[in-house]
């Protein structure tokens, strides 16, 4: 059997009616399927995308919270015992971060514990991260030197 300028020898008539069938292209049916799975795959890689970003946003101002904190703490540690920024007090100030365009709130606060006693709370945060506080404590001690 010859059709088109194909041979069909061996083919039964069931088979070429399988083969034309074929040859029409997807159906709408399949095209909607298709389509949708490819649009749930997109839709799970953008939202997973977007979480990674928040993720190192906030991985971001934890690590500049906690070198904030830090900076002040190690220069309150480096004034000598009796120096009068080391007196009992509270401060607090505001910061502008050098990496980001952000504000940071740095607030420390010094208790004395005995005569050779101190203690230094050191807190920090950036503005827009507020549930993601930096807490250091030291007590510093005259005899010690630290």
């Amino acid at each position: 059997m010859i059709r088109d300028g194909t041979t069909y020898a061996s083919e039964s008539v069931s088979e070429v009616i399988m083969r034309k069938k074929r040859q029409h292209g997807f159906t709408l049916l399949e095209l909607l399927i298709s389509f949708s799975i490819v649009a749930i795959l997109l839709l799970g890689a953008a939202q997973l995308t977007l979480y990674s970003l928040h993720v190192k946003r906030t991985s971001d101002c934890s690590l500049e919270s906690a070198e904030m904190a830090s900076d002040k703490l190690e220069y309150l540690k480096s004034l000598p015992f009796e120096s009068g920024e080391l007196e009992e007090s509270s401060s607090e100030e505001r910061i502008q971060s050098h990496r980001r365009n952000d504000i940071y709130e740095r607030k420390w606060v010094i208790s004395d514990f005995s005569l050779n006693l101190k203690k230094i709370e050191v807190e920090c945060f950036s503005i827009s991260c507020v549930q993601k506080k930096t807490r250091l404590v030291l007590f510093f001690s005259k005899e010690l030197g630290f």
